[in-house]
């Protein structure tokens, strides 16, 4: 007797891809991936982006409440080496106790309370009026800020279209927005 359902209705050796098949799948696939690409790549930048921005705030953050904690003056500096004040935002930055609220770390006087980097592909970080080399934030004993508003600029790539700025008013609340641009430089 022979079970009806047992047969598959393949013949014998018919199993596996053709190299036709094969190929045509491969194609396929090559389509379907270069479709995707570019929305990935622009999910990764955005992701970069807000990573950066959200690191930085939290330093921003950190240094008012440090202030506020030990009723003292806290700068936020940039600094290229983590060792010095240079300005350098992109290289990274100093959160410290700052003994005489003049926005410069030296070494003796003051307490490193944390350093850090972004150390994120290639961005573009300035002052407010394009200058590399961005003032430092110094919160005083009560949160504000010695100086008045501070704003920094950050953008991922030469050929942006977009980049968020961070301001500091002078009582010490950061606020950050998307300006839209027509590159970074």
């Amino acid at each position: 007797m022979v079970n009806k359902f047992s047969h598959s209705g393949f013949k014998a050796g018919s199993a596996g891809l053709t190299a036709i098949e094969l190929m045509i799948t491969l194609a396929v696939f090559a389509i379907m991936a270069s479709l995707a690409a570019p929305p990935m790549q622009s999910l990764m930048t955005n992701y970069r982006e807000r990573t950066a921005i959200n690191q930085l705030s939290g330093y921003i953050r950190l240094a008012r409440s440090e202030a506020i904690t030990r009723s003292a003056y806290v700068s936020l500096c940039g600094s290229s080496d983590g060792t010095s004040c240079d300005g350098d935002l992109k290289q990274g930055w100093l959160v410290f106790q700052d003994a005489n609220g003049d926005g410069v770390y030296q070494s003796a006087n003051d307490t490193l309370i944390r350093s850090g980097a972004l150390g994120i592909g290639e961005r573009y970080f300035t002052d407010a009026n394009g200058t590399e080399t961005a003032s430092p934030l110094v919160y005083g004993r009560d949160g504000s800020t010695r100086g008045g508003d501070i704003q920094w600029e950050l953008c991922f790539s030469a050929d942006a279209d977009r980049k968020r700025r961070l301001t500091v008013n002078a009582a010490g609340y950061l606020k950050v927005e998307e300006v839209a641009v027509l590159g970074c430089d």
